[in-house]
């Protein structure tokens, strides 16, 4: 069966490394993102456009190198979960989770019984297709299957011990800069309260024993900042962002060898 190299990686005590995806779908992305040592793959449906077909493609390419898949669904998109991960995806996240019960209703849709209500649909590109019985292969979706929640605003940090507690939820997301917006820090996702709300989630992320991540941190000082917080998985950037900072400073690279303004 195909491993899901972002749960070995936090399995093992490391830092999952993750990038955000949401340019247009090219072949050779996936082995971009292998090539540079990412463990697993943001593939964002909340705000980006990508066609169900070129998402099955996407994970089973990442997969195919190596990288997890996990897809952001938007709010209220609870009905694509399904056909997301019978089309190869190795994980969910949900974002804007602010109660326990949100995170229930997530954890159902991902895993099978006892634990869940996940429908049965064969053994899908998630696995490999691997030919073995049904049971046998719902137990290995169950283990691999990622179900994490995105905490962003106020009421989702209030209420995060309860959220943690649910039975199934695999880890808790850090969305740093709407948290930040949510906060009254706009623009300064390493504000005081943003930090203070940060470090509350992740002990009790920790302590929980879930996996507990963050996105949008601006840069690694901010993360050394965060000291005592275990964080097992991280989301290092969007693809957008990075091309075109690359973009940028190729230009200036040649604007300035050549002497022009």
């Amino acid at each position: 069966m195909i491993e899901n190299r972002m749960l070995a990686r936090m399995q093992e005590g490391q830092t999952a490394l993750g990038l955000g995806a949401t340019m247009p779908p090219a072949s050779h992305m996936p082995v971009f993102v292998a090539r540079a040592g990412f463990d697993w793959a943001f593939l964002d449906l909340e705000h980006a456009l990508i066609s169900p077909e070129n998402l099955g493609l996407l994970c089973t390419m990442l997969r195919l190198q190596g990288v997890t898949p996990l897809v952001r669904i938007a709010s209220g998109s609870l009905d694509r979960v399904a056909s997301l991960l019978d089309s190869g995806a190795q994980g969910i996240i949900l974002p804007h989770v602010e109660t326990a019960r949100e995170a229930q209703d997530l954890v159902a849709l991902c895993k099978y019984a006892p634990t869940g209500r996940r429908s049965w649909g064969g053994a899908s590109p998630q696995l490999g297709y691997p030919q073995k019985p049904s049971a046998e292969l719902m137990s290995a979706a169950d283990a691999t299957t990622l179900a994490i929640v995105m905490c962003e605003s106020r009421s989702g940090v209030d209420n995060i011990d309860q959220i943690a507690a649910v039975p199934g939820l695999d880890g808790v997301l850090i969305g740093n800069v709407d948290l930040s917006l949510d906060l009254g820090e706009t623009g300064a996702p390493d504000g005081p309260a943003t930090t203070e709300a940060i470090l509350h989630v992740g002990r009790a992320v920790n302590a929980a024993g879930r996996h507990f991540g963050i996105a949008g941190a601006p840069s690694p000082e901010r993360i050394r900042a965060l000291q005592g917080l275990r964080i097992d998985f991280l989301l290092a950037g969007m693809d957008h962002r990075i091309f075109a900072a690359a973009l940028e400073a190729r230009a200036e690279t040649w604007r300035s060898a050549l002497g022009s303004a």
